[in-house]
């Protein structure tokens, strides 16, 4: 008996559906120079409590007195204190890469944290907020489609 392999327990056959979760999210980032950026992303779930997900943005930045085009792209992985929506907010804290393109001033990366609060699901989406620091402080209004059965 001690030399067979284990047999999955019904609990280890959990999978979170949709595995790959869309979103968009508008993001003020203050900092040299200010931006407001519009982006689209995805995050799959990397365990449990895992997701790690990436985002392009564009938009525009102020440099010079004047207002440019920006962009960016995140790479960042989020912590859920909720995965399984249990409670109708889920609290997050994760951290990346990011890196950001002004126009003249060409690309700069920069280390990532943030800290968001995911909202129940309406019509099949979820919003949430987040404030983060990379290149800047970060105030984002996010909004991901609602997986059926996590966060």
């Amino acid at each position: 008996m001690l030399c067979l392999p284990p047999a999955a327990a019904g609990a280890q056959a959990f999978e979170l559906k949709p595995r790959l979760q869309t979103g968009w999210r508008a993001d003020a980032i203050l900092g040299s120079p200010a931006a407001i950026e519009i982006a689209a992303g995805a995050n799959v779930p990397v365990g449990y409590y895992v997701r790690m997900g990436f985002d392009a943005a564009v938009g525009v930045a102020r440099r010079n007195d004047r207002a440019v085009p920006a962009g960016r792209v995140d790479v960042a992985a989020r912590y859920l204190l909720d995965p399984f929506r249990e409670f109708r907010w889920g609290p997050y804290a994760g951290g990346g890469l990011t890196a950001g393109w002004v126009d003249g001033a060409g690309w700069r990366a920069h280390l990532l944290v943030l800290v968001g609060i995911e909202g129940p699901e309406s019509h099949g989406w979820r919003s949430a907020v987040e404030v983060g620091a990379g290149g800047g402080v970060r105030l984002g209004a996010v909004f991901r489609r609602a997986r059926h059965n996590g966060r």
